[in-house]
């Protein structure tokens, strides 16, 4: 089959005559339709992932060619759950940690398990969720992102009448920004620096970001969301974050070769002084309701 690959050692590289991956017994063989690019695939190839060496890919959208487990799903659309929990490991009681935080897990595309640039790829069968016919292979391919910008609500640290700030205009940004709104987060600014893509989201209102914004908006906010992918964007969500606010960290970035990463001591400090709580944010991975109303 083709794919796309990465290593430290060989950089990118496009494999016309890659083997056919073979699914274990609790898997399905999905053949992949469509296949998203994500910051992340972008930072893997800036060195974010140490030692990486697979298949480059986490969202997509496919239909199960095999699958000895559960042969009523053959002949379907998927989309499907990144993390892979370890065959045999001990299961945690708290479905969360289980899902997202399990030892030895793999997660697709990024740690351990070749990803969705390829033609064909194997996840396990608990991982999937049936694209109903009226979503198109487009849209699905959005599953997953959006499912990363649902954990924010399940997570719920964000509080109806916060006054809220969104931090990026990439995918990520973009997703996190429309979700909130839809859920009724009303008092929300959306911060970037592309006006076509910041008026794509619809309600709220959004601002480009200039050298006055950290400024203009000082500890204004209840919660910052930090969806920009750049050093920077922690810098301007500590600016603009008010005393006992909160800021939550949603996208990560590499440090390599990056003059713009902030000095830590500065984050810290604020965070310490003016009594900040500081809340990571990953993806919405699980059998879950988020992910389910992501579809």
């Amino acid at each position: 089959m083709q794919a796309l690959k990465f290593s430290e050692s060989g950089g990118l590289v496009y494999d016309g005559n890659h083997e056919k991956p073979i699914a274990a017994a609790d898997e399905a063989l999905i053949k992949v339709f469509r296949a998203g690019v994500c910051s992340t695939d972008l930072e893997i190839l800036k060195g974010y992932v140490p030692g990486y060496n697979h298949i480059l890919g986490h969202e997509f959208v496919g239909v199960v060619e095999a699958c000895a487990s559960r042969p009523d799903i053959e002949g379907k659309r998927v989309v499907g759950e990144i993390n892979c929990p370890c065959s045999g490991a001990q299961t945690h009681p708290d479905p969360i940690f289980q899902r997202n935080h399990s030892p030895g897990r793999t997660v697709l595309g990024i740690i351990g398990k070749n990803g969705t640039m390829a033609e064909y790829m194997t996840l396990p069968v608990d991982n999937l969720y049936v694209v109903p016919q009226q979503i198109t292979d487009k849209e699905a391919c959005f599953a997953e992102p959006l499912a990363a910008a649902c954990r924010i609500a399940e997570q719920q640290v964000v509080q109806k009448g916060d006054k809220v700030a969104v931090i990026g205009d990439g995918k990520l940004g973009l997703l996190v920004a429309q979700a909130l709104i839809v859920q009724g987060q009303t008092e929300l600014v959306h911060f970037g620096k592309h006006e076509h893509k910041l008026s794509l989201v619809q309600g709220g209102s959004w601002e480009l970001v200039d050298e006055s914004t950290s400024s203009r908006h000082a500890q204004e906010f209840d919660v910052v969301i930090e969806a920009s992918g750049s050093s920077k964007g922690i810098t301007l969500a500590s600016a603009i974050s008010r005393p006992m606010g909160t800021i939550i960290l949603k996208s990560t970035c590499s440090a390599v070769n990056d003059p713009d990463m902030p000095l830590w001591s500065n984050i810290a400090n604020d965070v310490v002084v003016n009594e900040k709580r500081l809340q990571g944010s990953r993806l919405c991975v699980g059998a879950c309701v988020p992910f389910k109303r992501t579809i």
